[in-house]
């Protein structure tokens, strides 16, 4: 009796050994579920707050100053956190994101006052007509920063915008009405200087800085029309017609965009 008594408690000691461990066990299995649905829910967040500062750019109006905006935000991407990259964030773990891509349609003659393209450089395209910034390194901006950079420098950002704003008035225009008692020249210089709070001119004739004469159409005249494109890019719109995504991170890759024709 006393050891059919040992055997009873014997074995009811290893039945709520194996509750206690499937208990245990049926814990631990909706413990990793739980953490599984909590990183999937913070993965898919991270996703979306990713995407939405792109997704802001998917609309048919995107202004070139947008447009220059996104792609360093692209570029600066590219850098950081994908395989274009240095390919570790900053606590050392490898990262595996596809790095982004932009391209647009633009025909430069588009920007220029007289069809003559001075400031984007064909080189930079990779086709006709469109740009492609996929790397980490924007060639688009580096191509024209220098140039840009220098003539805000000599000209003043604002002068440059007025002298842009009347570049008609000022160049274009060969049938100017003289006031009484001026030349054609003199009401050039005279818009020019109106319009100039920098760079003024006594003449139509101007001295380069190598020493050569020259006419305000051959120097000023250029550098004018060089920031005149600049300024059009910016003012120019733009159509998003195309977002794709990465089908394993649900990632913005790419963007398309091309010209709709309009300026503001």
């Amino acid at each position: 009796m006393e050891n059919a008594s040992k055997a009873l408690i014997m074995a009811g000691s290893v039945l709520i050994a194996l509750m206690i461990i499937g208990a245990l066990v049926l814990m631990f299995g909706n413990l990793t579920s739980y953490q599984e649905t909590g990183t999937g829910n913070t993965r898919t967040a991270q996703v979306t707050e990713f995407n939405n500062q792109f997704e802001t750019y998917n609309r048919d109006d995107v202004r070139g100053s947008d447009l220059y905006s996104l792609l360093n935000k692209v570029i600066d991407y590219n850098r950081r956190q994908t395989t274009e990259g240095t390919g570790s964030n900053d606590a050392g773990q490898d990262l595996a994101y596809m790095p982004m891509e932009v391209n647009f349609t633009i025909d430069i003659t588009q920007l220029s006052a007289d069809g003559t393209n001075r400031l984007f450089l064909r080189n930079i395209q990779t086709s006709a007509n469109t740009y492609t910034v996929n790397k980490n390194e924007n060639k688009f901006e580096n191509s024209i920063k220098e140039k840009i950079d220098d003539l805000e420098k000599a000209y003043g950002q604002d002068s440059l915008t007025n002298l842009t704003t009347n570049l008609t008035k000022i160049f274009k225009d060969k049938d100017l009405a003289p006031e009484p008692g001026s030349t054609e020249e003199q009401v050039i210089v005279k818009n020019f200087n109106e319009a100039s709070k920098k760079v003024r001119i006594k003449s139509y004739s101007d001295i380069d800085d190598k020493g050569n004469k020259d006419k305000v159409g051959n120097t000023i005249r250029e550098d004018v029309y060089t920031y005149y494109e600049y300024i059009q890019f910016k003012r120019a719109y733009f159509d998003c017609k195309n977002v794709e995504y990465d089908s394993n991170t649900g990632r913005i890759t790419k963007m398309d965009f091309e010209f709709t024709g309009k300026f503001n």
